[in-house]
């Protein structure tokens, strides 16, 4: 794609090609003086705080109605049509912001960096030269430091991850306040992407810590998290690990530090795919809980105006989901090229009945893996409600979830669990008398 910036005289002086990628973000003119000055004195006129013109964009495309009054934009290009920014947000606070279609939520801040399609809720801090790409869901009072790059993730509340971090692929949780949280190590990686092309995430907790009420998880600095992975409340990965296994609750690991193994690589042919399967499983259920809570509980004791704010958390956990069950299918599907070549070779395959399970049930993973029928669901514990119901009269998510009471709290945890563990069991269920 071609697209052409005007200069300060409002000729067209310089031709890029954008990547396919970046396409969406540059289909207008960056630079539109006389009506982006328009745009500014209008939010302005509402009690929104912007630094100037030539320090700010606003496209054209953006409802200016959804930038609230107190916002301040120090540093900043807004674009996109599905943009929010709460009040006493700052945006561009250590150099410019590059944002197009995102909700950010109240005293949200964010320093320099792309964000693309990704959801910050209240209080949730990013410091500077970060890449927010699509699927990135910060809940309130998460933070990331400096040269953070982050897509298709969720921290929840209270999350910290330090500096020079990448994370692709990943859902995370634990901790109970902003004193007690789950901590990311700077210059820790993610590694989703391997030497198939096959992509994979990781379930870091359970998704039953947006309660508040589990213990933090912690891994240490200059890591390598080697997907897809499951680390339990509690677990601890050692400063400078690699982890290539999954971690119980309480578990402390140094990770594996050397290999004896050698051989022949076919990246057509695979092996056991039991643990990476029931992995996805576990991950996806984890967001089918976390997205029945978004609807059945956030959005609907939403605050006036805060409505259309959880809804986009939620399809940032939606757009996840999809993807992993996406991936998991482009798998699945690679299984009869493999088998196809070991057969050719004569080579003994341990998990041909596997393979060949995978792809008879494909279409009935995929099914249950991306159903989402309400109706399923079961009912929320009345208990739970009233609690609920009863704290948010006076407090804010955060706080009404530290104020429930343990009868209501451990009926959530226990219908949050139920949840989640429907598309395990169901997988399970699929695996449960074949021996391979």
């Amino acid at each position: 794609m071609r697209s052409g910036f005007l200069n300060s005289a409002g000729r067209q002086s310089v031709e890029v090609e954008w990547p396919p990628d970046m396409a969406g973000w540059f289909q207008r003119p960056l630079f539109d003086e006389t009506s982006n000055r328009e745009r500014i004195a209008r939010l302005r006129e509402r009690g929104v705080e912007v630094w100037g013109p030539e320090r700010v964009y606003i496209g054209p495309d953006v409802p200016l109605e959804a930038v609230e009054p107190g916002a301040v934009l120090i540093n900043a290009i807004i674009t996109g049509e599905h943009v929010g920014i709460g009040t006493r947000s700052r945006i561009g606070i250590s150099g410019n912001a590059t944002i197009h279609n995102c909700q950010l939520g109240e005293r949200v801040e964010i320093g320099a960096g792309l964000f693309d399609s990704a959801t910050l809720l209240d209080d949730a801090k990013v410091r500077g030269f970060a890449e927010f790409r699509e699927g990135t869901l910060l809940e309130e009072q998460a933070e990331v430091g400096h040269n953070v790059g982050l897509k298709k993730t969720v921290l929840t509340v209270a999350v910290v991850a330090g500096s020079l971090i990448n994370f692709c692929d990943v859902f995370m949780t634990g901790g109970t306040s902003r004193l007690d949280h789950s901590e990311i190590g700077s210059g820790t990686v993610h590694f989703n992407f391997d030497p198939r092309g096959d992509k994979f995430g990781s379930l870091i907790g359970d998704a039953t810590g947006i309660l508040l009420r589990s213990s933090r998880i912690f891994v240490g600095g200059n890591c390598g998290l080697v997907a897809p992975l499951h680390l339990g409340f509690g677990s601890v990965l050692a400063a400078g690990s690699t982890l290539r296994r999954d971690l119980a609750q309480s578990q402390l690991s140094y990770g594996e530090t050397s290999f004896d193994k050698t051989g022949h690589f076919d990246p057509e042919v695979y092996y056991d795919l039991r643990h990476k399967v029931f992995t996805t499983a576990k991950l996806i259920g984890a967001m089918h809980a976390v997205r029945a809570w978004y609807r059945m509980v956030r959005i609907a004791f939403a605050d006036t105006g805060r409505t259309t704010l959880y809804q986009s958390a939620e399809q940032r956990i939606a757009t996840h989901m999809r993807h992993r069950v996406n991936e998991l299918k482009k798998v699945i599907l690679k299984l009869d090229r493999s088998l196809s070549k070991q057969a050719a070779r004569g080579l003994d395959n341990p998990f041909e009945k596997q393979h060949r399970l995978l792809l008879e049930k494909e279409e009935k993973i995929c099914q249950f893996l991306s159903k989402e029928d309400e109706s399923d669901f079961p009912p929320l514990p009345h208990v739970f409600v009233e609690d609920y119901g009863h704290q948010r009269l006076t407090l804010s998510h955060v706080d009404a979830l530290r104020n429930l009471t343990k009868e209501s709290a451990s009926q959530a945890a226990g219908w949050i669990q139920e949840i989640a563990a429907n598309p395990l069991r169901k997988m399970e269920d699929i695996f449960h008398n074949l021996q391979s």
